[in-house]
């Protein structure tokens, strides 16, 4: 098969083009700097040269394929709404060249804003909590699982936990935390630090994707929890045992000193579950834990 990937020169993009050249598949990609395209090229990827707001391009991959991935985001905080705006007409555009064509769609979300009663893991039928216009990401997968069925697309989401992680991850929420508490001096957590992340290694992510290219159902979300969840305070602990820092608790004004924009996620928490997503696919993690990376990597 051929697939068209968005964002296949990041660190998810570049996991998911390696796991499916490794099964057999082609891939065409879109890129957007001369560096990119020539590393993708090298990989033996078909390449289109744009951006998420190249409609044209974005169409003619798709159309070219048989299926789409959709990784790409832009990650512009300072104007959010604009971010979740370009990336609902990409969506679109790609979803109107697979309509009628029961090909698969995928577009990955985050795990992070999944209601959960406090008692239970959030699960791949858990509702989003509530958000506001300028940061509703979620309407997007809303957007895309609802026009599957309908349309005859095969669209389906991947929900990614906030660390998706790995030896290739430089620019990520831990490398951020750690180049943050290096440079403060001190690894740090919010409060009593017992608030959860959830995790995945890069390579079971891209994995749960190629399974899901090849055997998801329509209008189906998919959580790609490797770890239910991390308590905070030891990812800072891990993190100060490596670089030999003191842990500490500091407040929210301290932490985004410490962490810039990072700061807001590093006080959210959930515990998730990925096991519907096991067993409809078959999915196994098999990666390194986040702690184990942090310790041998980060």
């Amino acid at each position: 098969m051929k697939y068209f990937i968005t964002g296949a020169s990041g660190l998810i993009g570049s996991a998911v083009t390696a796991e499916l050249l490794s099964h057999g598949h082609s891939i065409i990609a879109i890129a957007r700097s001369d560096k990119s395209a020539e590393e993708l090229e090298k990989k033996g990827v078909e390449v289109i040269r744009g951006d998420l707001e190249s409609l044209d391009a974005l169409a003619a991959g798709a159309s070219k394929a048989d299926g789409v991935v959709h990784l790409a985001f832009v990650h512009d905080f300072s104007n959010f709404k604009k971010s979740i705006e370009v990336d609902r007409t990409a969506i679109t555009t790609m979803l109107e060249a697979l309509k009628g064509s029961d090909k698969p769609f995928i577009m990955v979300g985050g795990a992070l804003v999944l209601a959960s009663d406090g008692k239970t893991p959030a699960d791949e039928d858990s509702p989003f909590i509530p958000l506001p216009p300028e940061m509703n990401r979620p309407e997007n997968e809303t957007f895309a699982l609802g026009y599957a069925i309908p349309n005859h697309v095969r669209a389906m989401s991947i929900r990614l936990p906030p660390s998706v992680h790995g030896r290739a991850d430089l620019h990520g929420f831990i490398p951020i935390t750690v180049a943050g508490d290096r440079k403060y001096g001190s690894a740090v957590y919010l409060g009593e630090g017992k608030n959860k992340w959830p995790a995945v290694n890069v390579s079971d992510a891209a994995t749960l994707i190629r399974l899901a290219l090849e055997k998801g159902k329509a209008g189906r979300p998919y959580n790609a929890i490797g770890e239910r969840g991390i308590e905070f305070r030891t990812i800072a602990e891990a993190i100060g045992k490596k670089y030999k820092l003191p842990v500490k608790s500091v407040n929210p004004e301290e932490a985004t000193k410490v962490l810039g924009f990072l700061a807001t996620f590093a006080g959210l928490g959930l515990e998730a579950s990925s096991e519907k997503t096991k067993k409809e696919l078959g999915w196994e993690v098999k990666g390194d834990g986040l702690l184990e990376d942090i310790k041998n990597y980060y």
